[in-house]
């Protein structure tokens, strides 16, 4: 029987052999099967590779076709915190808008710590890359994917250094591809300390500061290279979100974030752990408030610096060809440096002496206060502004009347958002010190009070207010001496005076010193004009003067604001008109430029604009402007010289007493004007001159009687004077002196001159060579007289009743019996006059009396006029009612003077 052949099952275990070559061969065939699918699959994966990294780069030069072409010099950051300077070079003032409130500082200035800080939490591995950190790029996708936006940016040092100066802060994929291969092509050419400086010089890091200097003087008042370790991770914990972080209004956030970067600069041994410890132990929060708020307190300018800024932008203007808003950009964010005038102590002592209240009038007599008032309410159809603008008495009525606006304005729901109150003291005032060598102005002041803001009303250079009596000098007896021929002898009348005005009328000035015995001075020199700021003697100068003359001297002196003919609302206005010396003009002058006039005059007759800056200096250290004042002659060197000397007699004397200094000269000029609505003063010493205002904003009469502005203008000019040497004002040459009268002007007569009842009138005067006097007195006159009757002797008086007495005649005769009882005048000097009415009078007590025709002095018997006081002019009493008078002086010079003067009731003098 034939054997079956067994076939194994596939459970089996066994394989025949043909089996096995069948499954060895499908092994190999799956195997080379794979092969050619990862292969295939890697082919078509390289394939979409080369074709991603072909469209990614058509992808990224499309977007570098609209990158900016990198020029190395922009990146240097723009904008820069300017500063003025004192006359030291000591700064007083930065000046900066948001994004130039930067101070650029060279990186080996820079503390290690500080750089350390920023390196840490900014880009730690800095001095590793190329410009992009594809480690933080990794970081920051992931990131980004996981936060679904762009919060995460992955930006190195070198690209914030791009992103601030050539690019923009936008978020965007194309932004960041640019930003990327421009912070490639910037390492390959700069160090890391060049890149590093850069960024510390640009970085924005809160309240308006840009770069590390900047923020070390905004939070800590103090030097980037005085920062601590502490301070420095405050600053570099800003940066990330400078509004979130910012130490003034977030203190607590930003401590989280110093806290960060302290632990970085540990963690990367930047730092060891004590000084981590004392780091996070020192109190830096409290000392940037004290610092913030010292700041807020000094963030309003003073009125000098906004005096040189308004300078210094217009001679950009004029100089330069800047747009106003072009120069204004210049001054705030061109990092320019602005070396000023300013003497910082004198400043100090006048800003001293406004603030205190006591230099000015108490609130019994002319204290008021404007309140100004602002409020912001939020409501429920918007936010209402609301302001109100009142007069008060008293603060407390101010206070009060804000507190009523507040609940009318308030209501319900309303919130109040934010209010704004300022109180100006009234009356206001200003002063202005400068150096008349150079035509500095050393200290300025635009008025009383806290000043709040910038660019507001400076009184001393931007309001025109009347200038007074100080134009008498300046428009009329500075001409006279100059080129009138005139001097300080000449002698004009003091008596009733009318003049012809231009539109025609008829103006009879009146003299401030008008009182019950007298109220006109008589026979008087220029020198008493200026002395005493006599009306009537400073309008017959002018008239003989001519004021076409004068006008042209205030011209010269610098004054801007003249009105030479102009038509205002139909009427037409000018101030060349015989009462311009009274200061009484359509618009007024400035204080300064009333300082400058009187500087020309304490100079030599130089006039030197004033200024307040010498010069500025571009970013880059170069000459920007040089500022050389305009200077020419104004007058004379010996008119200027008499004027001062007429004006230490106002000091000594005259309307200015109140003004001396104990053992320094003083030359100076009163002004009030008639209705007491101004007040000034201009004097000067061999050092300095000083020009002070007093009075309301709103012009309106002052009620008290003391010279306030004369006493805080010695106040403060007797602390500028403090240390320095006694100098006198030296006496020029081409100067000489002569004995004169000053009763006639002329040379005097011995035994006549100085036997005046009233005293010698004999007075060694200064004349210009060639303009003294060459003929003698002619007013002066001596007449015997009987000394039993009183009158002119006759031939039977005895030789030992004869006695001579000196009188006066004047050359134009004046009686003042001849007006009516009503407006007669009461001339001061008349009485030592000898009366007409004893020229046909003779002693009635020795035998008969002298026939009629025995008149010693040819008298036409016409003009004898009774007089009903025995001749002295003093019949009257009354004031005169006429009170059209352009310029009264100080109720408390007249005070002072009153003892000076003399009521005569007989010819012989009363000593």
């Amino acid at each position: 029987m034939k054997q079956e052949k067994k076939v194994p099952s596939k459970n089996s275990g066994q394989l025949s052999a043909r089996e096995k070559l069948k499954l060895k061969k499908a092994k190999k065939a799956n195997k080379t099967n794979k092969k050619v699918l990862f292969r295939n699959i890697f082919l078509g994966m390289l394939a979409l590779g080369v074709i991603g990294l072909a469209v990614v780069a058509i992808m990224v030069a499309s977007i570098l076709k609209d990158a900016p072409e990198l020029n190395y010099d922009d990146l240097v950051p723009t904008g820069y915190t300017s500063f003025i300077r004192d006359q030291n070079g000591t700064v007083i003032q930065e000046l900066s808008t948001g994004e130039s409130n930067r101070i650029y500082v060279d990186i080996d200035e820079i503390p290690t710590h500080v750089k350390d800080a920023f390196v840490a939490i900014e880009d730690q591995r800095f001095y590793e890359h190329n410009g992009v950190d594809l480690r933080g790029i990794f970081r920051a996708v992931f990131v980004n994917l996981k936060e679904r936006n762009l919060s995460e940016g992955a930006s190195t040092i070198t690209q914030q250094v791009i992103k601030n100066n050539i690019l923009t802060s936008e978020k965007s994929f194309n932004r960041k591809i640019i930003e990327q291969h421009l912070a490639i092509q910037v390492e390959k050419v700069m160090e890391k300390d060049e890149i590093l400086e850069l960024y510390l010089n640009t970085v924005g890091l809160g309240r308006g500061t840009n770069g590390v200097q900047a923020a070390a003087n905004r939070y800590f008042a103090k030097d980037v290279s005085e920062l601590t370790i502490a301070e420095a991770a405050v600053i570099a914990g800003i940066t990330q979100r400078p509004t979130a972080y910012e130490p003034v209004a977030q203190p607590e956030n930003n401590r989280i974030r110093q806290e960060i970067v302290l632990n970085y600069m540990n963690e990367q041994g930047l730092i060891t752990d004590a000084e981590l410890q004392t780091a996070l132990d020192e109190k830096v929060y409290d000392s940037i408030q004290v610092t913030n708020q010292v700041f807020l307190e000094q963030s309003d300018f003073s009125y000098f610096v906004d005096e040189v800024i308004r300078g210094v932008a217009a001679d950009l203007e004029a100089e330069k060809g800047y747009t106003n808003t072009q120069a204004i950009n210049l001054v705030y964010r061109g990092g320019l440096d602005i070396y000023t005038t300013q003497d910082m102590t004198m400043q100090g002592i006048m800003d001293q002496s406004f603030a205190d209240e006591e230099t000015f009038p108490p609130f019994e007599d002319d204290y008021n206060v404007m309140l100004m008032y602002s409020v912001s309410v939020q409501t429920a159809d918007g936010v209402k502004h609301y302001y109100d603008e009142t007069l008060f008495q008293t603060d407390e009525e101010a206070y009060a009347h804000m507190d009523l606006l507040k609940e009318t304005w308030v209501t319900g729901t309303d919130t109040m958002i934010a209010d704004k109150s300022l109180l100006i003291p009234q009356p206001q005032s200003a002063m202005v010190v400068m150096d008349y060598y150079t035509g500095h102005v050393k200290a300025i002041t635009g008025g009383r009070g806290e000043k709040i803001g910038n660019q507001t009303l400076n009184r001393a250079t931007m309001s025109l207010r009347q200038p007074g009596s100080t134009f008498k000098v300046l428009a009329a007896y500075l001409p006279a001496l100059d080129t009138a021929g005139m001097t300080l002898a000449t002698v004009f009348d003091d008596v009733p005076y009318s003049v012809k005005l231009g539109d025609g009328s008829t103006y009879s000035p009146k003299n401030w010193y008008e009182r019950a015995t007298f109220n006109y001075w008589g026979l008087s020199t220029l020198r008493q004009g200026i002395e005493w700021s006599m009306n009537i003697v400073t309008l017959k100068t002018m008239n003989a003067v001519g004021v076409e003359t004068g006008f042209e001297y205030l011209k010269n002196l610098g004054f801007s604001s003249l009105v030479e003919n102009e038509t205002i609302n139909g009427q037409t206005y000018s101030d060349k008109n015989i009462v311009l010396p009274l200061g009484g003009i359509t618009r007024g002058v400035s204080l300064l430029e009333l300082t400058a006039a009187y500087g020309a005059i304490a100079n030599k007759g130089n006039y030197i604009e004033p200024t307040f800056y010498t010069k500025v200096l571009s970013h880059d250290g170069t000459l920007l402007l040089l500022n050389e004042p305009e200077t020419h002659s104004a007058m004379k060197e010996t008119t200027a010289f008499l004027l001062t000397n007429a004006m230490e007699d106002v000091v000594k004397t005259g309307t200015g007493k109140t003004t001396r200094l104990s053992d320094m000269p003083v030359a100076g000029k009163t002004g009030t004007t008639s209705d007491s609505k101004d007040l000034a003063y201009v004097g000067f010493t061999p050092y300095y001159v000083a020009g002070i205002w007093l009075g309301h904003d709103t012009p309106e009469r002052m009620a008290h009687n003391k010279s306030y502005q004369q006493i805080l203008w010695q106040s403060v000019m007797a602390q500028i004077h403090e240390n320095l040497e006694t100098r006198k004002f030296n006496v020029p040459d081409g100067i000489v002196t002569k004995n004169i009268c000053t009763i006639s002007g002329k040379l005097a007569v011995p035994g006549l001159c100085d036997s005046d009842p009233r005293g010698s009138t004999v007075r060694t005067e200064y004349f210009a060579i060639g303009t003294e006097p060459k003929e003698t007195c002619d007013v002066h006159i001596k007449v015997t007289l009987c000394s039993e009757s009183g009158l002119m002797p006759n031939e039977y008086c005895p030789e030992d009743t004869l006695v001579d007495k000196v009188f006066t005649q004047r050359r134009i005769p004046f009686a003042p019996e001849e007006w009516d009882p009503v407006n007669r005048p009461r001339i001061r000097d008349y009485g030592y006059e000898f009366p007409i009415t004893m020229i046909e009078e003779y002693c009635n007590i020795h035998g008969p009396s002298q026939p009629d025709d025995d008149n010693p002095f040819g008298e036409d018997e016409d003009n004898v006029i009774e007089d009903e006081n025995n001749g002295n002019g003093n019949g009257n009493n009354r004031k005169n009612p006429d009170n059209n008078d352009e310029d009264d002086e100080d109720n408390d010079n007249t005070d002072d003077t009153a003892d000076s003067f003399i009521d005569i009731d007989l010819p012989i003098a009363l000593d």
